[in-house]
């Protein structure tokens, strides 16, 4: 029978086998930090959309994008 303040370990629990300093965090550290950073990503690659499509319109609208538009549709018939 166990005592009370006694917890059973894997073997590998107490090793001193370090990589790097990530190595410290624990898992729940490293999933915190993943979510963080996919969340960024996701805004920043969220933000150029919206640029490029921005910019795209404004291109039309102030019609830079009427020489391409006669190439491409010279070039079809």
């Amino acid at each position: 029978m166990k005592k009370s303040g006694q917890v059973r370990r894997p073997e590998l629990a107490n090793s001193t086998i370090t990589t790097d300093k990530s190595s410290q965090l624990s898992i729940g550290d490293e999933l915190r930090i993943a979510k963080r950073n996919l969340f960024f990503s996701r805004c920043l690659i969220a933000i150029l959309i919206v640029l490029l499509v921005t910019g795209l319109v404004l291109a039309w609208y102030f019609g830079y994008l009427n020489p391409l538009f006669n190439y491409v549709t010279d070039s079809v018939q």
